[in-house]
């Protein structure tokens, strides 16, 4: 009785062994997705194709819409006023800067909710649902 009673102690503490290697994984899996993961995650989102095209699509569109609607103002109001072309209305000499600075606030854009995520390493899953929920429902409001 006592072999069997040692055999199942010894089971039982390999068991506790596997066990506790399995719940460090999964810590340090929770940990790498709420700090590294996410943020890659975010990384090939914004840096994507599929980003980078929509963004250009719109880009592309607006700037039709804004160089023909200039064209035009420009147009008429010149061949009216007989105004120099520096004086066009809508020409603006600032756009490349203007370009370049969005294209690096575009750049540089951050998510606050996936740069928070670290904080929740230790928290429990409906503590991170809540922020992320929190952070989606928020989004939807603006």
């Amino acid at each position: 009785m006592k072999c069997n009673h040692e055999a199942e102690t010894e089971r039982i503490k390999k068991e506790n062994v596997s066990l506790k290697a399995s719940v460090d994984d999964l810590h340090a899996t929770k940990a790498w997705l709420l700090s590294e993961g996410a943020r890659l995650l975010a990384k090939n989102i914004h840096k994507g194709r599929e980003m980078t095209t929509v963004v250009a699509a719109v880009n592309n569109a607006m700037s039709a819409v804004g160089v023909n609607s200039g064209l035009h103002s420009g147009y008429v109001h010149a061949l009216k006023l007989k105004t120099p072309y520096s004086e066009v209305p809508l020409l603006n000499h600032n756009a490349a800067e203007e370009l370049n600075t969005a294209v690096a606030c575009f750049d540089s854009l951050t998510f606050p909710v996936v740069e928070d995520l670290p904080k929740l390493v230790n928290a429990p899953l409906f503590e991170i649902k809540e922020a992320l929920t929190f952070a989606s429902s928020e989004s939807s409001e603006k």
